[in-house]
């Protein structure tokens, strides 16, 4: 007898059990820091700085800062220059000791004259920011008002005289 074509049993049907999705990583420092370089710059819009209308009376006081700004920035890179030719020409010379002491001195003057005039160009930058921000002339110590006097004789002054009275006794 042959043997008869026997069915085979269905296979059941196994229900997947749904698994939740395991959360994502926390990316690695070190692929932040990856992403972070090969991302595009994110642009960020700034507002227009507003424009402060400058007091009639500090005119003249921002002219005379800006004139004075460009006074030592031409000396500033006039002693620069200067010093560079300076120290070249002492190392290419032969000479006594008394003449490299010269020059030494020479170029020590000419630092010092330069380091002057950086910190007063660096007072006068802020004076013209102070008062193209319409907060030029007031303490910053009192917020009172300095007098027009003081401000002529030094005009990148931000305190009061007694403000900076009790400052320098300080």
């Amino acid at each position: 007898m042959a043997p008869a074509n026997k069915k085979k049993p269905a296979k059941k049907a196994v229900a997947k059990a749904k698994t939740a999705k395991p959360a994502p990583k926390a990316p690695s420092k070190t692929a932040a820091k990856a992403s972070l370089k090969s991302s595009k710059p994110i642009l960020i819009a700034r507002a227009a700085p507003k424009r402060v209308r400058i007091d009639p009376a500090f005119q003249p006081l921002l002219a005379n800062l800006r004139k004075r700004r460009n006074e030592i920035t031409g000396q500033v890179n006039h002693l620069e220059q200067d010093l560079r030719e300076e120290i070249a020409d002492n190392q290419n010379m032969p000479g006594d000791m008394a003449d490299h002491g010269s020059g030494e001195l020479s170029q020590h003057l000419s630092v010092t004259l330069m380091e002057n005039d950086r910190i007063e160009l660096e007072r006068i930058e802020k004076a013209i920011g102070r008062i193209e921000q319409g907060v030029y002339g007031e303490c910053e110590i009192c917020n009172k008002s300095i007098p027009m006097a003081r401000l002529k004789a030094i005009p990148w002054a931000t305190r009061c005289i007694n403000c900076q009275s009790r400052f320098e006794s300080a």
